[in-house]
């Protein structure tokens, strides 16, 4: 028999949640520690569904939900602080090794349970097309299924000639060309693996003057989010802030999760001074660098279709956006 068990905090389900988190693979987004700061940074807790789903006493997947007027969404999904996206993929953690009919019962279980909520709208967004929750509702007609945005990403090569190797012609011509333009520079870039606290405000400085709608995104109420995301007490993933520095000057950084075999490269800025040296491009290409010296899998930049992506060689994953009507139990 599955059924729905609702935990009554987060400390309840935590053990629970960690426990699933350490024999899967899951982004950061889909953690515990996300979640729980997603909630307590913008959620009413009486609205949030931490859910449960068990076959007898085997739990086969965990998820956070909220409930928005009479619409259920992911946990992290709803747009904050006057419309800002934080949350790059939404899905639920799922046991290892379940198969697509197994997935497909886990969502008409759910389905059901919030029809006795009195919800009359299921709305999953950014959700991946490769993710199971897609892939078992991709084939039914009363899911109403649309494209939303992409995320490109590079599966990381064995070595940086073959990554070059990757790239059209053009593209790599213009890599080498701004990487001998910027060396001429005497650029360096290191990366910090233990965040301090100078490193977080560089980036958000940077972050700020790359770009007036980074700017305006950057409120102080979101890097106050953005700093416990940073310093949050987290296993799976460990955030780097990486630099590119001119003159004794830094001039770009990145800021990324790295952990479960990928590095997710989260939010970027750099000084518009420096434009003609692609620092922000070149600071991009040299953490592929990097990722390929860790012998990571998955370079991921997640949501966003910017030129400079693709310029790196990057693929698109695609996003949907699945909605189901529910018919609320009298």
């Amino acid at each position: 028999m599955i059924f729905v068990k609702r935990f009554a905090s987060f400390d309840d389900i935590q053990t629970t949640w960690e426990a699933l988190e350490n024999k899967t693979i899951q982004y950061p987004f889909q953690s515990f520690w996300y979640q729980k700061l997603f909630a307590d940074s913008f959620c009413t807790f009486e609205n949030i569904y931490l859910l449960g789903v068990y076959e007898n006493n085997t739990l086969l997947a965990i998820g956070g939900f909220e409930k928005i007027e009479n619409s259920i969404r992911f946990l992290g999904m709803k747009q904050i602080l006057g419309g800002q996206d934080v949350t790059d993929y939404g899905d639920l953690l799922f046991f290892p090794n379940l198969s697509e009919e197994d997935v497909q019962q886990i969502w008409r279980t759910l389905i059901d349970y919030f029809a006795k909520q009195n919800s009359n709208r299921l709305e999953l967004d950014f959700v991946r097309e490769d993710s199971k929750t897609y892939q078992s509702f991709k084939t039914d007609s009363s899911i109403h299924i649309k494209k939303q945005e992409v995320a490109p990403y590079i599966v990381v090569p064995s070595d940086w000639e073959a990554y070059l190797r990757m790239l059209s012609g053009k593209e790599r011509h213009e890599l080498q060309r701004k990487i001998r333009r910027l060396e001429s520079q005497n650029a360096f870039h290191f990366c910090s693996h233990e965040t301090i606290a100078s490193d977080f405000e560089t980036f958000i400085e940077l972050h700020r003057l790359s770009d007036p709608h980074k700017k305006k995104f950057m409120s102080e109420e979101m890097k106050q989010f953005f700093w416990k995301s940073v310093s949050v007490d987290k296993e799976d993933y460990r955030v780097d802030f990486c630099f590119f520095e001119i003159d004794h000057k830094q001039v770009a950084s990145v800021m990324s999760f790295i952990g479960k075999g990928r590095v997710l490269a989260y939010n970027s800025g750099f000084d518009p001074g420096y434009t003609y040296y692609s620092v922000g491009f070149l600071l991009h290409a040299y953490l592929i660098k990097k990722s390929i010296k860790e012998k990571l899998v998955v370079h991921d930049f997640l949501r966003g279709n910017e030129r400079y992506k693709y310029d790196l060689g990057a693929k698109d994953m695609q996003l949907y956006r699945l909605v189901k009507i529910l018919y609320p139990y009298d």
